[in-house]
């Protein structure tokens, strides 16, 4: 497995913004690998962390080091992934133009379900996001610690406002996840499956459970795993995590072997 780092010019954004990947490589020989296209992952980082947290703080480079999976860990600052009112436009980003300069320059399949998206806390929550309103994109999506913003989130906060206005207009947006699974009650084609994993110390258990369990019962037809555990919002509780979400991804991830 290759770990890179590359600075992209996002023109939803109008800056410069870093991207870590990590690419399959074979540690026993060398040989082409032709036409052959790789799955890929997208991992979303937590608030105030960047592209590097999951590679510092986490154990997913040694259990992916094995796989046949090209994995991206894009940077979104403190934005929640979404277009914000402030002018950065960081869904459109991370959804509909990284993909494409990805598929640019390294070998990602473009079937959709063999493209797979997670993430912890805001993570959790952009992924939601990001999802529910591109069933078709995804073939399987895991949320760790994360949940709806509006049940917990200060919008006195200038933070928040600047991501999602007022509550408002927050609670009538897209960046309503409750929305989102109402709309995909409409939804004709593929859905993904979700997986969420949660602590049942951590401060979003409930928003965590509640997400989980609202999907599930207002679109029956999709597959939805959910575990929790005891554990906090750390890291400490999704390097528990990060093995279960791969093999739910059909990885055979074996934690044991990974000299």
């Amino acid at each position: 497995m290759i770990h890179a780092q590359f600075t992209m010019r996002a023109v939803s954004m109008q800056m410069d913004t870093r991207v870590d990947v990590i690419i399959p490589e074979d540690r026993h020989e060398t040989k082409s690998i032709g036409d052959k296209k790789y799955p890929v992952l997208y991992v979303l980082h937590g608030m105030k962390e960047d592209s590097a947290s999951w590679l510092n703080l986490s154990n997913i480079f040694l259990l992916c080091r094995d796989l046949d999976l090209i994995v991206v860990f894009p940077s979104a600052n403190n934005s929640s992934y979404v277009n914000t009112h402030y002018g950065m436009n960081y869904y459109d980003w991370v959804v509909n133009e990284l993909p494409v300069k990805l598929h640019n320059l390294l070998p990602i399949t473009d079937d959709p379900k063999q493209t797979f998206i997670m993430g912890e806390s805001m993570g959790g929550y952009g992924t939601m996001r990001i999802v529910l309103s591109n069933p078709d994109r995804y073939g399987k999506a895991v949320c760790l610690s994360g949940g709806d913003m509006g049940a917990f989130m200060n919008f006195d906060d200038p933070l928040r406002r600047g991501n999602f206005g007022s509550r408002e207009e927050y609670l009538k947006s897209d960046n309503n996840l409750y929305n989102l699974i109402e709309n995909l009650k409409d939804h004709k084609g593929e859905l993904p499956d979700f997986a969420f994993y949660c602590g049942t110390e951590d401060r979003i258990y409930e928003n965590c459970r509640k997400l989980a369990e609202t999907l599930e019962s207002e679109v029956p037809e999709i597959h939805v795993q959910k575990e929790f555990w005891p554990g906090l919002h750390n890291f400490f509780f999704w390097n528990q995590a990060i093995p279960k979400a791969l093999k739910f991804f059909g990885f055979d991830v074996k934690e044991n072997d990974v000299i």
